[in-house]
């Protein structure tokens, strides 16, 4: 078995491509069981074939996409909602200037959300932002984020919520801050 990485970016994305030649089909399963995804994986009985199967394929010119322009907008300021200020390229978020510690992954993931408040985001959209650009191998990851998230910002007394839109993402929500207040008793 051979194995050669290439880390060519492709016309799409700058993921890396793995070669594996097996002539095995045994060996091609268990090589394709061990991989993480991580990346696009070619696997063939011989290096001829792995070749043709190069050779053959067509770049497809993409013209670069615009970034979104909350991204575009967030690089560059500080994002503000209710008494919450995030900076995100300065790693800093203040609840009513009182400081959160945050995880650089739960900073900007708020970040997406706070700078669209209402706003469904897909788990793909947070993941990008938050892993710039990673490969996505699924939601949770992102789940994880907003459950530690969640819970920080119920501790530091936060009125915004993040609520799950079940199998699609997340969006934020400035709630009001309730709070119980004994019954008004009336004179008899």
């Amino acid at each position: 078995m051979d194995t050669a990485v290439h880390d060519r970016p492709t016309t799409r994305t700058n993921l890396p491509v793995v070669i594996c030649i097996a002539d095995e089909p045994r060996e091609r399963a268990r090589l394709a069981g061990r991989f993480d995804g991580a990346g696009v994986m070619v696997l063939a009985r011989d290096l001829e074939r792995a070749q043709n199967f190069l050779g053959n394929l067509q770049p497809t010119p993409v013209a670069a996409a615009p970034s979104p322009p909350e991204r575009r907008e967030r690089n560059g300021r500080v994002v503000r909602i209710d008494g919450l200020r995030l900076n995100i390229a300065l790693h800093e978020a203040t609840w009513h200037d009182q400081p959160l510690q945050l995880t650089p992954h739960e900073l900007k993931v708020l970040g997406c959300l706070a700078s669209s408040p209402g706003r469904l985001w897909t788990y793909q959209q947070l993941h990008d932002d938050a892993w710039d650009d990673a490969y996505f191998t699924g939601p949770a990851a992102v789940q994880s984020v907003v459950k530690r998230l969640r819970a920080k910002l119920r501790q530091a007394g936060l009125s915004l919520n993040i609520e799950a839109a079940r199998g699609v993402g997340f969006r934020l929500t400035v709630g009001t801050d309730l709070h119980l207040v004994p019954p008004v008793r009336t004179p008899r």
